[in-house]
């Protein structure tokens, strides 16, 4: 008798060991960590003084004022381009038409006629001046898939056309990045 009364009561002890309550935690966190997409550039040079420039004229915004080697290598380049964003960029590039006097069109064609320039941009890499990009009104490609913190040395080619006055003209080039779609 006794052997089964020892038997029930530690049965019934296991039995309430378990119903007592565990307590469990209540509450999680989870740590969210994300990189904002940010998208940013600096160049290195600001302006080109080309001083004066004659009707018809091919003139070159690089390290010696020349047409760079072919194909073309960073030292010939004008200025860099640094991607200071979180993600790949591509870099497009425009211009707007100049201004003094009767002012300069653009020329889409690469060919400048009467109170007309065209503007060509090229990259280290370019194979040569043929391949360099034409610089229009609207955003061209400069360059696609700049790495962050990458960079790109670039250079410009400005042909003019003729003349119908002798004021001086100014036109602002614009280098715009943005998210890089492969």
């Amino acid at each position: 008798m006794r052997k089964r009364f020892w038997s029930l009561t530690l049965a019934l002890a296991l039995l309430a060991a378990s119903a007592v309550p565990v307590f469990a935690a209540t509450t999680q966190q989870v740590t969210v960590t994300a990189t904002p997409e940010y998208i940013a550039l600096t160049n290195s040079e600001a302006s080109w003084a080309a001083g004066n420039v004659a009707a018809s004229g091919t003139y070159w915004w690089t390290s010696d004022t020349e047409a760079p080697e072919e194909p073309f290598v960073d030292g010939d380049m004008k200025s860099t381009i640094t991607n200071t964003g979180s993600i790949a960029e591509d870099i497009d590039i425009k211009v707007a038409a100049f201004t003094g006097g009767v002012g300069w069109a653009i020329s889409t064609d690469d060919s400048p006629g009467e109170d007309e320039v065209s503007l060509r941009a090229g990259i280290t890499g370019t194979a040569n001046e043929a391949a360099m990009v034409q610089v229009i009104t609207t955003d061209t490609e400069l360059k696609s898939n700049l790495a962050s913190s990458g960079t790109v040395k670039w250079c410009l080619e400005m042909e003019t056309g003729t003349f119908t006055d002798g004021v001086e003209k100014s036109g602002t080039v614009t280098l715009t990045a943005s998210k890089y779609v492969a």
